[in-house]
């Protein structure tokens, strides 16, 4: 009886130790949706999809957003490797995933991908 007691308690913690190994390798993620209004500036296979936004402090400064991935739906809708498209305006709708990664040191990193699922010419 005492071995089944004690193969018991060996057992549970091990299970608890896996357990807690497992959820502090877990990623962590968190999803949102956002919309913008944007001029198409072309299409590099090491940047991705380079889009020139208007800035929030200044109307007259842009900044470059990059979207390395593009739903299905949006490439069959525009083909953005075309260079004619280059200066069209789009009405994108993106999504961001942020996750966080832990590395073998237990140090954290966090991370943003965006991705259009969504775009209209304007």
């Amino acid at each position: 009886m005492k071995n089944k007691q004690f193969l018991v308690l060996m057992f549970s913690i091990v299970v608890f130790n896996v357990n807690a190994i497992i959820e502090s390798k877990k990623v962590s993620q968190d999803q949102t949706t956002e919309t913008v209004v944007a001029i198409f500036d072309g299409y590099d296979e090491e940047d991705g999809y380079a889009f020139l936004v208007a800035g929030e402090d200044d109307e007259e400064d842009e900044d470059i957003m990059y979207f390395y991935e593009v739903t299905e739906e949006v490439l069959n809708t525009v083909n953005l490797k075309s260079d004619e498209l280059i200066g069209e305006r789009f009405q994108i709708t993106y999504k961001i995933e942020t996750y966080e990664e832990e590395d073998e040191y237990g140090y954290k990193e966090t991370y943003e991908k965006y991705t259009i699922i969504k775009i209209k010419k304007m």
